[in-house]
């Protein structure tokens, strides 16, 4: 025994005229982009325009100096450990 099953979906007119039993998002057809071709990609410019570039101060320059020289000096001195716990022969 076959039994036929009917999909129930929304029926979309096809008069010029929307019917008022259906729902209104089925007469919509896809988005459309309204500016497409008017804009350009951002990828042909760096920044995007009005965006403003920051400016680095010198105070904070040599704040990262500073510290890359401190880094520096506790790796060396964490090698300088190294080699006396573990030494190499």
């Amino acid at each position: 025994m076959r039994i036929a099953l009917e999909k129930e979906g929304p029926i979309v007119s096809t008069s010029s005229k929307p019917d008022p039993e259906l729902p209104k998002d089925n007469l919509k057809g896809p988005r459309k982009n309204q500016c497409k071709g008017k804009r350009k990609s951002n990828w042909s410019r760096p920044y995007p325009q009005g965006y403003r570039i920051p400016k680095l101060k010198p105070s904070a320059i040599d704040s990262v100096l500073n510290m890359a020289r401190t880094l520096m000096e506790l790796t060396d001195k964490e090698q300088d450990r190294m080699n006396k716990t573990f030494p190499s022969k």
